[in-house]
């Protein structure tokens, strides 16, 4: 029987990004410390400063880290699918996708982007390259579809694809996120069907 070779141990620095992820989320930027990681990470002081020069250049870090794997995950949806299907049912399944992975709190994804918003003031450079890096690439792919499709008329296909990203951002931030549902019922298929109908 073929032993399965054991997976790889995490090096010093993915141990003191764990650890740092753990803790600025439990107790935010201002109230973690370097001390407090080295000891949840398991390493020395000079390690951890071997690696990172200080708190911000950690957090920049650990949020970046998870940006990549978020951004990952959005680059392999696919947003174009077949062009020959009819066009509402394209986009329906296109927006579906989209807030399938929005949805989707993997690796404190939610977490980690209240964190990084409530430090934005702090680290601007962050939300921006969540921007840049994550919705406009999505606006770019669907604005491609919406200016392409021979069966889709779309004077502003940019700006449509803007109001349709936001609006499911919108959604993410009010029925899950901000934890809004109940106060702010948003019932999913007919958010999106709305969503379609202003196109079509």
């Amino acid at each position: 029987m073929a032993i399965e070779p054991s997976a790889p141990k995490p090096s010093k620095a993915e141990l003191i990004q764990a650890a740092a992820l753990q803790e600025f989320l439990k107790t935010g930027y201002m109230g973690t410390s370097l001390d407090r990681i080295a000891k949840v990470a398991q390493v020395s002081k000079p390690t951890l400063y071997s690696h990172f020069k200080d708190k911000a250049s950690l957090f920049e870090a650990v949020v970046q880290h998870q940006l990549q794997g978020l951004q990952q995950d959005i680059n392999v949806l696919p947003l174009d699918l077949d062009r020959h299907n009819d066009p509402q049912v394209l986009l329906t399944t296109i927006l579906n996708g989209l807030l399938d992975r929005m949805l989707t709190n993997t690796d404190h994804h939610h977490d980690v982007i209240r964190l990084m918003l409530g430090e934005s003031g702090r680290f601007p450079g962050l939300a921006q390259g969540m921007v840049r890096s994550i919705h406009k690439p999505v606006i770019e792919r669907l604005s491609h579809l919406l200016a392409t499709h021979p069966a889709i008329s779309c004077p502003n296909p940019h700006l449509t694809a803007s109001t349709l990203l936001g609006s499911l951002i919108y959604y993410t931030m009010t029925q899950h996120m901000l934890q809004s549902a109940s106060i702010l019922p948003l019932d999913r298929e007919s958010y999106v069907k709305n969503l379609v109908s202003l196109i079509f």
